[in-house]
């Protein structure tokens, strides 16, 4: 009971801290009455594992059995990190590469394409794309693992339950996408050398300002402090 006093005071200290941070949080906006060219169309074909389900195009079935594999295979250690469990199959959409990917109409407004950054999560399907290189086709399917688990915690799994929290909750990019990004992917001397470098610079004068321009590289520092900080069990009951 001591213990769940402590946390409880730990959380909630910390959220008065950021609470004007988060309300100073711009909501997000989708643009409508636009369409994306098909160059092409997509024959989809359909594989499945016991937990995720894989749809690719012509070409694609290798990279289809690739993904379930190394979904798989992460999904018990992120499952462990996020301390919440996958409660359906996740849907992996996959593109034969960059172009093929950037043709698709999936989650068109929502500025989900774009050559790098983080795997998205579009009307519960994950699109990723294969850029020939494996270890960053790995960390697409663990962001979107990752990505699964965060919203389900946020706003719940069923897609009504989904939708009407997804509205009432608007929480930072930077909060939500460096969770994702924490999770998926370590901390490295780059990404401390990156920090560094904004910090020296003196182009901010507020954390906030930074995680504006910066979301992915500033919430992913965020939470590795909490974890250094205040121990890995703690950054997930933060989120909680």
């Amino acid at each position: 009971m001591q213990n769940k006093g402590l946390r409880n005071g730990f959380a909630l200290g910390l959220l008065l801290l950021l609470l004007p941070i988060l309300l100073s949080a711009q909501v997000n906006t989708v643009m409508y009455g636009k369409n994306r060219v098909q160059y092409e169309k997509f024959t989809w074909k359909f594989y499945q594992s016991p937990n995720f389900n894989v749809y690719y195009n012509t070409g694609g079935l290798e990279l289809a059995k690739y993904v379930v594999q190394v979904a798989e295979e992460e999904l018990d250690s992120i499952e462990a990190d996020i301390d919440y469990s996958l409660q359906r199959r996740a849907t992996f959409v996959i593109y034969n590469n960059y172009e093929d990917y950037k043709t698709s109409n999936i989650g068109l407004g929502i500025d989900w394409q774009n050559a790098g950054g983080l795997t998205k999560l579009v009307n519960n399907k994950i699109p990723i794309y294969f850029d020939g290189n494996h270890n960053t086709f790995r960390l697409k399917v663990r962001q979107g693992i990752a990505r699964v688990l965060t919203d389900n915690i946020l706003f719940g799994d069923d897609i009504g339950e989904f939708a009407s929290n997804q509205a009432l909750l608007d929480l930072p990019k930077w909060l939500t996408d460096g969770y994702v990004e924490y999770i998926s992917d370590k901390w490295t001397i780059d990404k401390d050398d990156e920090l560094k470098n904004v910090i020296l610079s003196g182009d901010y004068n507020n954390f906030y300002q930074f995680a504006f321009d910066n979301p992915l590289l500033a919430g992913h520092a965020f939470w590795y402090y909490i974890a250094r900080k205040y121990g890995q069990q703690n950054v997930t009951y933060f989120l909680y």
